[in-house]
């Protein structure tokens, strides 16, 4: 295997948090977890890894397996392999699905689902041959499953002093992680959240919409009759399980699922339980307005912003890709597991090119989309709480070339459980450098701007009446006003906007020349 001294001039220089986090692990015998934000360097700290313990261990034939939840994260990780650390790509092999290349390779790289059927084999296999290993799990949080658990089992069979390992992951605490992924790859060795990244400027900052969307009156209806019935059912629960008055809120479900699992009372009344929350959700997700809500706001970003558009069902993905690309042909892409491989592929690439200036997916690109030059991503709704909202302001958050802060738009169901659950606060740890911004989507389908933007655009719009403003010159600036209520241009300095108006193209002046009386209009100058 061909190696670069841990100088190297074509390796780039670690932040401070990376050689910390690296002394660790090296401390804990090359064995550990980083839980490292999106976006802030995770894959660089184990390429870095992997150079220092093969330039520390000379003499030592080390193999290394990297494995990865989807197949566009292998083909990420062999583009870093070859751009960081000199490696030939005859000396990179790809296991996954249909393609199964050498397994002897010196750099092995699976796709999870693949992996957990043969990688401990191929694992035995070296060491038989005399070899180390260096296992990296990517998103290492869904290792702790029954079926991808079956990754680790070559752990009693192989010397602990020839078995090297680290796990990555924004949210690492997934399913059985002390019971499971804990004693595979390691403690938790460093901790480095997106909080961490925004102050260290490693991440983009970022501004927040929060988006009310209300029910139609039938969803609310329906909605309604599920959360009567979750209440029926949770207060004849706490009577079976009283225990369960004192969980904290996030562990309810999990809980939940635990007494599901029981025989008689209990785990019925938790099975018809959850089934009702489920339900519930269910009309959440397909609620009417955020097709429409959403579709609205990627209409006023375009056509200068790259944008991804977060669903959970393939049913509204496919709903969405088709108004808007009879709005913008040509423009939009989308990304689902119910889409062959090579047409997902394609879609890809067309938004990393620019192509493709919006993507539509699912749960498919919550984990591993680098694209530095995403704009915005529009949230419609979430499943999975605080680990998915990570992950999506992840796929965002990472630092492009733009001088804009990122937008982050989360659409909400207004009087319901998502309102107090879906919201970012604290505890999505983004820099944020204005906002939350507090967007209402109403019945009659218009986008109500912030209190604090519509204010100001009160007093640009009655500052223009003052001046003797045309008609024609009122409608257009209420147009550029409308336009920037889900943009970040009015937040500029009035010096940035002059610069920007010197530069801009003739509607895009005007428009500037609006968020110009804005800026002035903020600063109390109107």
């Amino acid at each position: 295997m061909q190696k670069n001294p841990p100088d190297s001039q074509y390796f780039p220089q670690l932040y401070p948090w990376q050689e910390v986090c690296l002394s660790r692990w090296f401390e804990n015998g090359c064995r550990g977890i980083a839980g490292v934000a999106t976006g802030a360097g995770k894959t660089l700290l184990a390429l870095a890894a992997i150079r220092r313990l093969t330039a520390r261990r000379p003499a030592e034939a080390i193999k290394i397996k990297i494995i990865v939840p989807k197949v566009f994260l292998a083909a990420q990780w062999r583009a870093d392999i070859l751009r960081f650390l000199g490696v030939s790509r005859r000396d990179i092999g790809l296991f996954y699905g249909a393609i199964k290349e050498d397994n002897g390779k010196p750099f092995m790289i699976y796709v999870l689902n693949t992996a957990r059927l043969c990688v401990a084999r191929h694992i035995l296999k070296d060491a038989a041959d005399g070899f180390s290993v260096l296992l990296i799990c990517d998103e290492c949080h869904r290792f702790g499953g029954a079926e991808n658990a079956h990754v680790f089992d070559f752990l009693p069979h192989i010397p602990r002093e020839r078995y090297f390992a680290l796990g990555l992951s924004a949210t690492p605490e997934g399913e059985n992680y002390r019971e499971t992924i804990v004693p595979a790859l390691g403690k938790e060795i460093y901790r480095y959240d997106l909080s961490d990244a925004a102050r260290d400027r490693i991440v983009a900052d970022c501004v927040f919409f929060h988006v009310a969307v209300n029910f139609t009156p039938d969803e609310r209806r329906d909605y309604d009759e599920f959360t009567d019935k979750i209440t029926a059912f949770t207060r004849k629960l706490l009577r079976i399980c009283p225990s369960l008055r004192d969980t904290p809120h996030r562990m309810f479900f999990q809980k939940l699922l635990r007494i599901q699992a029981h025989e008689g009372a209990a785990g019925e009344t938790a099975r018809r339980l959850s089934l009702l929350f489920l339900r519930r959700k269910e009309i959440a997700h397909r609620a009417r307005m955020r097709i429409d809500c959403g579709t609205e706001i990627v209409k006023r970003l375009m056509p200068d912003h790259r944008t991804i558009l977060f669903t959970e069902r393939i049913e509204t993905a496919d709903s969405l890709f088709g108004l808007l690309h009879e709005a913008f042909p040509g423009r939009i892409a989308r990304y689902h597991s119910h889409m062959g491989a090579e047409e997902k592929t394609r879609a890809l690439n067309r938004y990393k090119e620019g192509e493709s200036r919006v993507i539509v997916c699912c749960h498919a690109l919550d984990e591993g989309l680098n694209v530095p030059e995403t704009d915005a991503g529009i949230i419609l709704s979430v499943g999975s709480g605080l680990r998915q909202r990570i992950q999506r302001i992840g796929r965002v958050l990472r630092r492009g070339n733009a001088e804009q802060p990122k937008k982050i738009y989360y659409l909400y169901i207004a009087n319901s459980a998502e309102a107090t659950e879906l919201l970012p606060s604290e505890d999505s740890g983004a820099g944020v450098n204005a906002g939350p911004y507090e967007l209402a989507w109403s019945e009659e389908g218009e986008l109500r701007p912030d209190p604090a933007y519509q204010a100001a655009a009160e007093r640009v719009t009655a500052h223009l009446i003052r001046s003797g403003a045309s008609e024609p010159h009122l409608r257009n600036a209420r147009t550029h006003l409308n336009r920037g209520v889900v943009r970040t241009d009015f937040l500029l300095s009035e010096f940035r906007c002059l610069e920007r108006i010197k530069q801009a193209h003739p509607y895009e002046k005007d428009y500037l020349i609006v968020m110009l009386l804005m800026a002035r209009a903020r600063a109390g100058l109107l």
